[in-house]
């Protein structure tokens, strides 16, 4: 047996990684250890960031299949927040925003226009006057480097550490390379950032983290078979079931292309999670997990046709894509995303079950660093008003229940400018010009079912009060950019083709 169903996908990427692993070896020699576990100063920071991660599909979040044991079990040592809402509902902007603390509104890195779709119109890049964790630890003596193996990561962000390296490769070996760096570079205080791409497209787990979800599909009477999973790498690739064009209502083939796509999408989180656990153990192996924070978190989750009701009947992702896949819209698969740590300086056995952002996510590293506040973040937040503090972070650590905050996501990437407005339990869904598409009760419905607009005006009317002001500040991600992909790299235009983001 194959050690994957995809292994005929995947044969360049294994090789190229090979060919890495010989390389650092042969290199290994002039490369000494550096670990001083002992050291004073500041604590490490390792920072993971898995791409298209949605939260439900952990243990952590209650889901009933084996993805996450090591995660589950790390998160609970520490602090999880089981609330966490992204910035906006694709990479760029997302981890962008975590990693600045501000909304995509005012970092730059987005798309724009009346009606944006990214398979033709190349996103802005960070404004080069923003601040980003790296570059504020940078200044505070920390040695500093980035793997990503998700090229939008440098649209802005990779270029603000000392090192950085783009690698389209399993987690496994993105890892490998992290801890290799860490080793020699242990000597001080350094933050890693590691970005892991498996559960993004294209998904192509082994058959050792695949098998715990086959089961379920075999009882349903679905063939497990390789010929039968390679399809489905992509979305739905078999002949007359591509999920990319499903039939609406969703008829039988559909649901069980969906099904299979879900059990490989589980096998890439449970691949991740492996890794994970790995990357901790050799901390603790060399005597470093004393003096590091881990933390970990998703930049967006993923759509398997949740709300292919809503989507039919808007109808606005220019692509003709209905409930699949992300950047295109506001639901929770898409914006409620996992965020834990654990570690020197992380309160233990901490779940904080309040709404937060992933605007919060640096302000609280650096609070459990003890170290100062992101400079700028105060100053952004007075250019357009006491309002505009909804659109940047603070640190959520050791903090009680902020009762009646709003938070915000924006930026889509196929489709018109959506937004989304969040208070308490209710949730806004509109166009930024305040055409209301939905409002959801997210205590009573946390799936999204129904759209509860019409029972509660009064609350409608306050979220579109806070959206017009929002649009009076001009510090939404709105304008025109110029450009285009021809415009590019043809490396960075390779990447992405890689990666099914550009035609």
């Amino acid at each position: 047996m194959s050690g994957s169903p995809f292994d005929s996908l995947t044969a360049k990427v294994r090789w190229k990684s090979r060919l890495n692993r010989w390389r650092d070896a042969l290199l290994r020699p002039a490369r000494p250890s550096r670990i001083t576990p002992d050291r004073s100063g500041p604590p490490n920071l390792l920072l993971v960031g898995i791409d298209t991660l949605r939260a439900d599909h952990l243990g952590l979040a209650g889901y009933d299949l084996p993805t996450s044991p090591h995660l589950d079990r790390l998160g609970a040592s520490g602090t999880i927040f089981a609330d966490a809402t992204a910035a906006a509902p694709w990479t760029l902007p997302s981890f962008a925003s975590a990693l600045t603390g501000r909304m995509p509104g005012l970092h730059g890195g987005y798309l724009s226009g009346a009606t944006r779709n990214m398979d033709n119109q190349p996103p802005g890049r960070l404004h080069d006057d923003t601040t980003t964790l790296s570059s504020h630890l940078k200044s505070l003596g920390y040695k500093t480097a980035a793997f990503y193996s998700n090229q939008f990561f440098a649209f802005g962000l990779a270029e603000s550490f000392d090192h950085h390296v783009y690698a389209n490769r399993p987690a496994g070996e993105v890892a490998r390379m992290a801890n290799e760096w860490m080793r020699r570079n242990a000597d001080g205080p350094f933050f890693c950032f590691v970005l892991l791409n498996d559960p993004h497209e294209p998904t192509t787990p082994d058959h050792e983290d695949l098998a715990p979800f086959l089961p379920r599909l075999q009882a349903q009477g679905l063939a497990t078979a390789d010929t039968a999973l390679q399809p489905y790498a992509r979305w739905g690739q078999k002949p007359g079931v591509e999920l990319t064009r499903a039939a609406y209502p969703a008829d039988a083939a559909t649901m069980e292309a969906k099904a299979i796509k879900l059990a490989v999408y589980d096998g890439t989180i449970r691949y991740v999670d492996r890794v994970i656990g790995d990357m901790q153990r050799t901390l603790e192996e060399r005597d470093l997990a004393r003096n590091t924070l881990v933390s970990v978190f998703s930049d967006h989750g993923e759509e398997f046709l949740d709300h292919a009701t809503f989507a039919h009947h808007w109808s606005h992702d220019p692509r003709g894509i209905h409930g699949i896949g992300h950047g295109h819209s506001h639901f929770q698969e898409l914006l409620h995303v996992p965020w834990l740590a654990w570690g020197c300086g992380v309160p233990a056995e901490q779940r904080v079950s309040h709404p937060v952002s992933l605007l919060d996510l640096s302000p609280t590293l650096l609070t459990w660093l003890g170290l100062p506040p992101l400079p700028g973040l105060d100053t952004a937040a007075t250019q357009a008003g006491g309002w505009a503090t909804h659109l940047i972070g603070k640190s959520v650590a050791d903090q009680p229940d902020s009762s009646g905050r709003l938070i915000l996501s924006e930026a889509i990437a196929f489709g018109p400018d959506l937004v989304a407005l969040r208070q308490d339990n209710h949730k806004l869904v509109a166009h930024r010009s305040g055409q209301v598409l939905a409002l959801f009760d997210l205590l009573a419905d946390p799936n999204e079912t129904r759209d509860c607009a019409a029972e509660k005006p009064e609350v409608v009317l306050e979220l579109v009060a806070q959206l017009s002001t929002w649009s009076d500040s001009k510090m939404g991600a709105t304008g025109e950019q110029d450009g285009s992909w021809e415009d590019m790299d043809d490396t960075i235009r390779q990447r992405l083709k890689d990666l099914g983001y550009s035609e």
